[in-house]
C-alpha cells in the first residue's frame, strides 16, 4: 500500500512539478504561443487582402431602385430656351450687329 501511495505521490509531482518552477520554460511557451498567433493573424490579413483584391469579398451588391424625377420638365425646357436666348444676344453684343444710339446726343 505504501508503495502504491509513493508511486500516486510520483506521479503528481512529475505531472504538476510545484517545486520545480524554472520562469525560462514558461517565457519560452508564451513566447511561442504568441509568435503563433502572430503568424496565424499575418497569413489571415494576406487571405483577406488577397480577396479584397480579387473582389470576392466585401461586394456591395447594387440594388435597383426606380429613380423618381423631381423636375418639371416644362419649366427646364423653358429655363433653358431663356438661357439659349441669352446666348444668343451676347453673342450679337460681341460681334457688334446692332448699333446703339448714344444718349448724350
Amino acid at each position: 500500500m505504501k508503495e502504491f501511495l509513493f508511486k500516486i505521490k510520483n506521479n503528481i509531482k512529475n505531472f504538476a512539478p510545484f517545486k520545480k518552477i524554472n520562469p525560462h520554460i514558461y517565457w519560452n511557451n508564451l513566447l511561442y504561443i504568441f509568435s503563433i498567433i502572430l503568424a496565424l493573424l499575418v497569413l489571415f490579413s494576406f487571405y483577406l487582402l488577397y480577396k479584397i483584391k480579387n473582389q470576392q469579398i466585401f461586394q456591395i451588391t447594387p440594388i435597383s431602385v426606380e429613380s423618381q424625377v423631381f423636375i418639371n420638365e416644362k419649366i427646364l425646357d423653358k429655363v433653358t430656351k431663356s438661357f439659349d436666348i441669352k446666348a444668343i444676344k451676347e453673342k450679337e453684343a460681341k460681334e457688334g450687329l446692332y448699333l446703339y444710339k448714344d444718349p448724350s446726343i
